[in-house]
């Protein structure tokens, strides 16, 4: 599996539904290269729980970025809100499932 480094959460308003961005040289980090893409997300606290299923959110549009400052995730506001607001996570990905892990505060 491959991760990024605790990243800021930025929500970003002209995203929709389910969307989230980071810069390219992130996305290397997970060894993704492709701007555009869709994947399963899941998002909770715990590495053992994404694993089992659980806190699936659904297909996300995912993006990389080169406006999307480094060592930031942008969300829609609807994820933001689906996640409690957090201000940090990591990302997590699996083959074709991306995580998020995050703290609540």
């Amino acid at each position: 599996m491959e991760h990024t480094e605790l990243m800021n959460i930025v929500v970003e308003k002209k995203f929709k539904d389910i969307e989230l961005a980071i810069h390219p040289n992130d996305g290397e980090d997970l060894d993704l290269y492709t701007r555009d893409l869709q994947m399963d997300l899941y998002a909770g606290q715990s590495i053992e729980k994404l694993n089992q299923g659980e806190g699936q959110i659904g297909k996300a549009d995912f993006h990389l970025l080169n406006e999307c400052p480094m060592g930031t995730i942008l969300v829609s506001e609807s994820l933001s809100i689906k996640l409690n607001f957090p201000e940090e996570a990591v990302i997590i990905r699996n083959k074709d499932k991306m995580y998020l892990a995050y703290k609540e505060f």
